[in-house]
């Protein structure tokens, strides 16, 4: 065998390693310029990472939108059980207020509990008046949380009843209130609602017991109560009153100086002024009927009205108004005295009105010019009335209808303690005119409502005290269809004038609601079904969008 080259062997050794390492060395070089290749996968964990971010913020969000929804679901069912849901879509806003009802209840500054004596079911289940009666009575609530209200069933509680002096019976409201008297002692005042406060009747109901000397009020007395007699006479129903009755009576309990009007009765009056009683109740006014020929005048009146006595009154009965206005010295009273052409004659009468400076005088007052008369010349428009009490109108230039008026003649400007002001007068192209001749009386301007006030110095102190005759020409001044009227102020100026009387804070008009047309009420189970789409089905919905949104940015 040959012998091997062992330098020959090694060297081509040592030249095969170069030539490696040499190689090794080439493809080194040639890998780093795949450095980039590092950079780009650095790049896609960056995107990694943003993604994440982006599908933790969606969760996050999504998180947050859904706690917000469960928080607003469970404020929306506390609303549920504290209002009842009614859509008040009838054209005439049966279940709504007036302006002026909610602008007064939201001043209310001491609790109000109202108490309906029913069931909450049977009460509302009555009719659609008492259903509209039991919707205002929390849409007051809702305007001031002082107001609260509660169903007591008189026959399964009645125990509660036993504290009110004032006759309870099933379905009536009663509504209290606690004010602190002038020796700071809480005083505990209370006015009843019957259900035939919350409705108005026909003027042919009314008629019908005017002709037998009874009022729809009294005849429901005799017949039992309120549902008797509704049960009898439903059909003689034509309006809701249950704003006017819950505002009313609010304002007695809260009236820091209440107000009671008595309306004498017992000598053929010509007019109940139904409307007219309306109004003043349904301006927190307590209205109360005497019968001057057997009963005294009660204690607590602050106002009288003798409304157009047909039979002149007897010198003992003038006797029981004169005391009434002399107050035992203190005086502080009113009296509202309406004549009307429709009169015999009232010697009696005339001889105590000449005591204060008036004379209610002969034939009607007509006007000679057709701008200030209507239809009639004795159809007259007063537009000269004084400034004075006239704080609660709204109307700064008042219109008011006055219908076959008797003048009213002051006797003199002044005597002694006795002032005369004339507060409604005609043109003075006005004239009077006997009723059955025709034939012009006197010339000139003619007064429809004069003031006589008579004064009185307080023996310990300072003050003055007054007295007042209010003395109306006409019972259409405050008849029931001219205080219905809206195109003229005859309603708002009266109640003016006694608010201002009687120092009384200023009232509110409220029309009597006719109840027409269709009523869209939420019943239990649509309430319900609101509930539950509200607090589940709104949620979930809202819960799966915002997974599958979630889920298709992860996977993206």
């Amino acid at each position: 065998m040959a012998k091997l080259d062992e330098n020959k062997v090694s060297t081509d050794n040592k030249e095969l390693l170069a030539d490696i390492v040499a190689k090794e060395k080439e493809k080194t070089q040639e890998k780093e310029p795949e450095k980039p290749k590092k950079e780009k996968k650095g790049k896609g964990d960056s995107g990694n990472v943003k993604k994440f971010k982006h599908g933790a913020m969606a969760t996050a969000l999504t998180v947050v939108f859904f706690v917000l929804l469960v928080l607003i679901n469970i404020v929306a069912t506390k609303l549920f059980e504290r209002y009842p849901i009614t859509i008040d879509l009838t054209k005439e806003k049966i279940y709504s207020i007036s302006d002026e009802s909610a602008d007064y209840i939201k001043s209310i500054d001491m609790d109000v509990l109202i108490t309906v004596c029913a069931d909450e079911q049977a009460f509302a289940g009555l009719s659609t008046y008492t259903q509209q009666a039991n919707e205002v009575m929390k849409t007051y609530s809702k305007y001031n949380d002082r107001i609260k209200y509660q169903y007591m069933d008189i026959n399964a509680n009645p125990d509660f009843y036993k504290d009110y002096t004032d006759e309870v019976a099933q379905y009536d409201i009663i509504v209290e209130t606690n004010p602190k008297g002038d020796d700071g002692k809480p005083i505990k005042r209370t006015r009843v609602i019957g259900l035939i406060d919350l409705v108005e009747f026909n003027d042919e109901l009314t008629e019908m017991f005017s002709q037998y000397g009874v009022s729809v009020e009294e005849y429901a007395k005799q017949v039992g109560n309120d549902l008797t007699f509704i049960s009898y006479y439903g059909n003689y129903i034509e309006s809701s009153s249950a704003e006017q009755a819950f505002t009313s009576a609010i304002m007695a309990v809260t009236d820091p100086s209440p107000v009671t009007v008595t309306f004498l009765e017992g000598r053929n009056e010509l007019s109940e002024f139904s409307y007219f009683r309306t109004l003043l109740n349904a301006n927190g006014y307590t209205v109360k009927t005497a019968n001057i020929t057997t009963d005294d005048i009660p204690e607590d009146t602050n106002v009288l009205v003798i409304g157009a006595p047909k039979v002149d009154y007897l010198p003992e009965e003038l006797d029981k108004v004169d005391k009434f206005l002399f107050n035992d010295g203190k005086l502080g009273r009113q009296l509202i005295y309406v004549a009307d052409y429709g009169q015999s004659d009232t010697p009696n009468i005339d001889e105590f009105l000449k005591e204060y400076g008036l004379e209610i005088g002969k034939g009607v007052v007509c006007e000679t010019y057709q701008s200030n008369y209507y239809q009639q010349n004795y159809y007259t428009i007063a537009t000269e009335i004084s400034d004075d009490f006239r704080q609660d109108m709204t109307n700064a230039s008042p219109e008011l209808l006055v219908l076959s008026s008797r003048p009213v003649n002051p006797l003199y400007e002044e005597d002694g303690m006795i002032k005369t002001f004339k507060y409604v007068s005609s043109s003075k192209d006005a004239y009077t005119m006997d009723t059955l001749s025709q034939e012009t009386l006197t010339k000139g301007q003619q007064n429809y409502v004069v003031l006589a006030s008579k004064a009185s110095f307080g023996v310990d102190n300072d003050d003055t005290y007054y007295s007042n005759i209010l003395a109306i020409g006409g019972s259409s001044i405050i008849a029931d269809q001219v205080l219905a009227y809206n195109q003229y102020q005859n309603r708002e100026y009266i109640l003016s004038v006694i608010n201002g009387l009687t120092g009384k804070t200023k009232g509110i008009t409220i029309t009597p609601k006719v109840i027409s047309g269709n009523i869209f009420d939420i019943n239990e189970g649509q309430k319900t079904k609101l509930k539950w789409t509200f607090i589940a089905i709104i949620p979930m919905i809202v819960l799966v969008t915002g997974l599958v949104i979630w889920i298709r940015r992860k996977n993206k």
